[in-house]
């Protein structure tokens, strides 16, 4: 819940009355105001964006070290046992 000491932002949205109903039917499944449910529902969705942002780095960043033969020179080494 949003405490008083939390900055919120009021946003508008429209949305087609179908989702809508379905909405209010899902909010009052699980207990929660309409608000909240959007909150939850917009933190899942940017969440699963910073998810796919993070997928797309990672694939570039292991192709720019496979590609890279400075970066992999060493990789011969890390299966020897150092004492």
């Amino acid at each position: 819940m949003l405490t008083a000491n939390r900055s919120v932002e009021r946003v508008t949205i429209s949305v087609p009355h179908e989702l809508a109903s379905e909405a209010d039917n899902c909010s009052a499944e699980l207990k929660v105001s309409r608000s909240e449910l959007y909150k939850l529902a917009l933190e899942h969705f940017l969440a699963e964006q910073r998810r796919e942002r993070l997928k797309l780095i990672v694939a570039e960043m292991a192709e720019e070290y496979r590609a890279d033969k400075e970066l992999t020179a060493l990789t011969v080494l890390d299966a020897e046992e150092f004492v």
